[in-house]
């Protein structure tokens, strides 16, 4: 099973830079390879080894509508001690092991050179991006992991 969670550009691109530059010092806990992601509240499907996929939400200001960035697994979930992200409260954090982020997401801040997963794409999976957690079948989780590696 995955499981795909939501989130702003502005979050993922500050989470980005320290999964690229390892800044903080909380990012330098962790083993390289890990990207640091928050939620309000944990549940029980995001324990460690759940595979997970990333999904930023539309930001009409940047002229995006959304897709999936990223592909990985739990290794660590936690609760925050201090503000870590730009953009809202996220008192708990999830350590993921990165398998897959587009080299054009890697190498651009500019989101409308990104070659992600988009909701267009999502719907060829009968998939609708929601708020919140949403469980995602494994045959659907490989095959868009395929496309976030090609």
């Amino acid at each position: 099973m995955y499981i795909v969670i939501n989130g702003k550009i502005n979050n993922f691109l500050f989470s980005l830079d320290d999964y690229l530059n390892r800044k903080s010092s909380f990012i330098k806990r962790f083993d390289e390879g890990i990207f640091i992601w928050g939620t309000s509240r944990l549940y029980s499907v995001e324990g460690p080894g759940t595979k997970v996929f990333l999904y930023l939400s539309r930001d009409e200001e940047r002229g995006f509508d959304g897709c999936i960035v990223l592909s990985g697994v739990i290794k660590e979930t936690g609760e925050l001690k201090e503000k870590y992200w730009p953009e809202g409260e996220w008192p708990h954090y999830m350590a993921i092991k990165v398998s897959a982020i587009p080299k054009s997401v890697l190498e651009n801040r500019d989101t409308k050179r990104w070659k992600c997963v988009t909701r267009e794409e999502l719907k060829k999976f009968n998939f609708r991006p929601l708020p919140g957690i949403q469980k995602l079948d494994d045959k659907i989780g490989e095959e868009i992991e395929i496309k976030l590696k090609s």
